[in-house]
């Protein structure tokens, strides 16, 4: 109710600054602005002449919006608003395809003026806990996280515990996130800022850390990056369907040959991630190799990514990319016989087995860095220590009465 009557004040206040006076018949004048919601099938285009505006008059506005707006491509339960003069002319629009975005046009001598702006965000932290059932997803979502949650988790401890074998029932696990919420509503899920799981498979706690040169990772208690120079694989969802081997009958050419990689069969256009940071060395059409990407790294290490679809936007020669950046995505280009990608490692001369591959762990906290790194930790260690400890008291109670399921969640 509150965003609703902040919305309305807003556009009557834009109508009164828009000093046109009433017109007759549908068409919404600046004193009597028009407020409403796309429906589903509906776009700008369609909504605004139901609403009686002429078609030179929305054109002018798509016109206006092109750079920031398709008119014809908008999603439902986008909220516009708007006024016109005595003549029909639009004399500004206001539109939010979503809760933080606002994109406005004003009539200033003549011309349609538009601006874009991010809205304000409350920035919240959550904490949420549990115990293993049958799947930490299932665990998750039912103490009520996201799958997204869930993905992000795995990602933070994927080179130290196997999520498809390791976890067992009975261990737990604690979870700090961010969301940010407008008008009481969630808008979108931010980035996690610790994490713990203590199980069978051993005991591991993560805590987010920027230093002050902007550089970002996720540390144990005592500063170590989790992650490791490189991936385990380019893709999250993946079966491998060709071995790194020196003598393969090659599926096409029908000859025994070396196969210097690893070959990943996944749908087309499943998003094919940087497996270390690097810099791009190739990135375009090679022979039988297809679409492919190259990507220079520390100690000599190149790696190779093969049979794209297409690239991801901004990959070029020269750019820099993160250790799970998206590059481009899966393909079946050059000599395939179906869509796969062909990832192989190179250092110096010498093309290594990626799925034997012996990496180093990333750089840990800066010396310089750390006092203010276990400032951060500490913070954030007893917050996850709270949400285990209220998530076992609430597991305690349902086992004493008899409810317990397969965990005992808690979330706040």
């Amino acid at each position: 109710m509150r965003g609703s009557s902040a919305w309305l004040a807003l556009t009557l206040l834009l109508a009164c600054r828009s000093g046109g006076s009433s017109s007759s018949g549908s068409i919404p004048s600046s004193d009597g602005p028009s407020v409403d919601t796309l429906r589903r099938g509906e776009s700008l285009y369609t909504a605004l002449r139901k609403k009686g505006v002429e078609p030179k008059y929305i054109l002018e506005l798509s016109r206006s919006l092109k750079r920031l707006v398709n008119l014809r491509r908008v999603m439902p339960g986008g909220k516009y608003a708007f006024s016109c003069d005595s003549t029909g002319a639009i004399v500004w629009f206001r539109y939010m395809p979503d809760l933080e975005t606002e994109i406005v046009a004003e009539r200033r001598g003549g011309k349609l003026e538009v601006t874009r702006r991010k809205l304000p965000l409350e920035r919240v932290e959550r904490s949420l806990a549990g115990a293993i059932g049958s799947s930490l997803y299932d665990a998750v979502l039912e103490a009520g996280g996201t799958p997204r949650l869930v993905w992000k988790f795995a990602d933070i401890f994927q080179w130290e515990i196997d999520f498809h074998t390791e976890p067992r029932p009975g261990d737990r696990f604690a979870v700090v996130w961010e969301e940010y919420r407008r008008d009481g509503r969630t808008v979108r899920e931010g980035r996690i800022l610790a994490a713990a799981y203590i199980g069978k498979v051993g005991e591991f706690w993560a805590v987010y850390y920027r230093d002050p040169r902007g550089h970002e990772d996720y540390y144990d208690l005592k500063g170590r990056s989790l992650r490791k120079a490189f991936l385990r694989s380019p893709l999250r969802y993946r079966r491998i369907s060709s071995r790194f081997s020196r003598r393969r009958l090659h599926p096409i050419l029908r000859r025994y040959m070396p196969h210097w990689g690893v070959d990943y069969a996944a749908p087309p256009g499943t998003p094919v991630h940087a497996t270390a940071d690097g810099v791009v060395l190739f990135r375009g059409h090679k022979g039988p190799n297809g679409n492919m990407v190259i990507l220079g790294h520390r100690n000599g290490y190149r790696t190779y990514y093969l049979h794209l679809s297409r690239f991801a936007r901004g990959i070029r020669r020269g750019r820099r990319v993160r250790q799970g950046q998206v590059i481009g995505y899966v393909g079946a280009t050059g000599l395939a016989t179906g869509p796969h990608l062909d990832y192989r490692v190179r250092r110096g001369r010498k093309f290594l087995n990626p799925l034997k591959l012996e990496a180093s762990r990333a750089p840990s906290v800066p010396k310089r860095y750390l006092r203010e790194f276990r400032t951060v930790r500490d913070r954030y260690k007893k917050k996850l220590e709270e949400a285990l400890n209220e998530e076992m008291v609430v597991y305690e109670d349902l086992d004493r009465n008899g409810l317990s399921g397969s965990s005992g969640p808690f979330l706040r």
